[in-house]
């Protein structure tokens, strides 16, 4: 009767983290502060004369209506792929690019070690972290990343960034059980 007692909790223990980061990575209904009609039409009059905020969802995403994910308009992905040469063979941190993600979450760093760049994508392997298979089905399901060769990744440079990891934050990670700055 214990064993069955302690499965349950983690069974429910597991259900309840799966819920956080579902509900982390949800797009949210719609933008900031649309309860307010009057507001909210001369900030879209206001929006729609300057470039359109990181934080505003757009109705039509430019990535086919993929969840969550932001590509940046404009971007050539081969041009913006080869910003990124200098970090092959290089462990690096990984930002995603979101729509109506808490600044918390869409700022997650993430570590992965550069394999290489070729045809307007990064290939990436993703380092050891808490959670890492459950964070890698999210990021599949919304298309940040895509299954490449060899358990490599491969990454749209147009809604990803990659940055450089210190190497003292490096040491740090390896002394600590996590990893990144989680």
């Amino acid at each position: 009767m214990a064993g069955s007692n302690s499965r349950r909790w983690i069974l429910i223990g597991f259900l309840v983290t799966f819920g956080l980061v579902l509900a982390a990575v949800w797009p949210r209904g719609g933008p900031e502060g649309a309860g307010d009609s009057d507001a909210s039409d001369s900030d879209t009059s206001a929006a729609a004369e300057t470039d359109t905020p990181l934080s505003v969802i757009p109705a039509e995403q430019p990535d086919g209506g993929a969840k969550g994910r932001r590509i940046t308009p404009g971007c050539k992905p081969v041009e913006e792929s080869l910003k990124y040469e200098d970090f092959i063979d290089r462990p690096a941190l990984m930002i995603l690019s979101w729509n109506g993600m808490p600044e918390k979450a869409a700022n997650l760093r993430i570590p992965v070690r550069v394999i290489g760049v070729e045809d307007g994508a990064i290939g990436v392997r993703f380092l050891e972290f808490p959670m890492r298979e459950q964070y890698l089905n999210i990021w599949l399901g919304t298309e940040h990343i895509k299954p490449g060769p060899d358990g490599v990744f491969l990454v749209d440079p147009c809604s990803a960034t990659i940055v450089e990891w210190p190497e003292m934050e490096r040491d740090a990670a390896d002394g600590d059980e996590e990893a990144g700055g989680y």
